[in-house]
């Protein structure tokens, strides 16, 4: 038998902390969280091997290791343990690994589990890299969830391109082939370009507000506070050139309050009652839809309006002013009928892109 001894709390959150990446897997030894004890100090891990949560802390006691089985209902008990913590770990033979007994002893709370052999659980993710950055992880996160909303989901098919935010120089930005978003920040450069899903990435919120340290590996990259660290499975070096796919002329940029242009473009999704091609005309402050259940029509008021008249996709256009859901007015600029639509506001240093449609001119009656 070995033991060890933790805060019951601390154990608890880190817990909480890893469980994150847990989801239903077919392979059953990844639905766990893994235990290691080495030299004072207990490191808790979990992953999808896409992405690898893992949090530290210090403990007395002798060196183990362990996975546990069915970590969720270990966290409902260590949800009500309080105070010190201790862990005891019962090997059997030789030929009974796979069926070791732990018992958690906290005050007068007892709780017995199963726990797994831990030669079946993945070796961890180690890196070394001179690619080092340094930022603050809740920033971090703000940027990267303005724009991963433009990626598309990850199938057979599909391309890391498509389907990952991408980092470069100072930009974060994603695209799916039919729009695109991008935010620039001045304060932080990236030292080599990379591509990773944002599910992986969204795992960010574990840190907090805390400050992290970002190593890019070869393989994957590591976002740590020192306690808490996260490896995301890096899917690609080779970005996409922004600058090429923004017009460098328009002409007009509409401006209009982007409260009511959200509100028109909601109602008339609501309208569309899940059209497959959603497509609305956009001339002077008309928005026209035309799909199988009917023809719609509504008004936003706009400056700097032309005679321009070009269509775009519903769900599209949407997803690009929720980008700017927080600023008042949005600047839409416009440079042609097949050109994309770059939507913008004051003061701030993201973008959205948008692919036009063709529309048949009938819509316009």
């Amino acid at each position: 038998m070995k033991s060890m001894v933790a805060d019951a709390k601390v154990f608890s959150e880190a817990m909480n902390k890893v469980s994150r990446v847990l989801k239903k897997s077919t392979i059953p030894i990844l639905e766990e969280v893994h235990v290691s004890v080495k030299g004072g100090i207990c490191t808790l891990t979990a992953t999808d091997l896409e992405t690898w949560l893992s949090a530290q802390f210090p403990v007395e006691g002798e060196d183990m290791v362990f996975t546990f089985y069915k970590t969720r209902d270990v966290m409902k008990a260590c949800a009500h343990f309080d105070g010190e913590l201790t862990i005891e770990l019962y090997e059997q033979t030789e030929k009974q690994k796979a069926s070791r007994k732990l018992r958690m002893l906290c005050g007068q709370r007892a709780a017995e589990y199963a726990a797994s052999a831990d030669e079946e659980y993945p070796s961890p993710i180690s890196i070394e890299t001179d690619h080092v950055f340094h930022t603050n992880a809740a920033l971090l996160l703000e940027r990267i969830e303005r724009v991963r909303y433009a990626t598309m989901k990850p199938g057979m098919n599909t391309k890391p391109f498509n389907t990952c935010v991408q980092f470069k120089g100072q930009r974060i930005f994603s695209l799916d082939g039919y729009r695109m978003a991008c935010d620039t920040q001045k304060d932080l450069t990236f030292p080599v370009p990379f591509l990773a899903y944002g599910s992986s990435l969204a795992q960010l919120k574990v840190f907090g507000k805390n400050d992290i340290t970002v190593q890019v590996g070869t393989r994957y990259v590591l976002f740590t506070d020192g306690d808490v660290s996260l490896y995301v499975r890096r899917q690609g070096v080779d970005t996409f050139d922004v600058d090429a796919a923004v017009p460098k002329e328009y002409r007009e940029t509409v401006t209009a309050k982007t409260a009511d242009f959200i509100k028109e473009l909601t109602y008339l999704k609501e309208c569309a009652s899940g059209s497959m091609k959603p497509y609305v005309r956009f001339e002077g402050e008309q928005l026209t839809m035309a799909v199988p259940n009917g023809r719609f029509r509504t008004s936003i008021p706009v400056s700097g309006r032309g005679d321009l008249t070009l269509g775009f996709d519903l769900r599209y256009m949407l997803d690009a002013l929720k980008q700017f859901k927080d600023a008042p007015e949005v600047k839409v600029k416009l440079s042609g009928v097949f050109s994309p639509i770059v939507i913008e506001a004051e003061d701030r240093g993201d973008i959205a892109l948008v692919l036009p449609v063709r529309i048949k001119e009938e819509m316009a009656a």
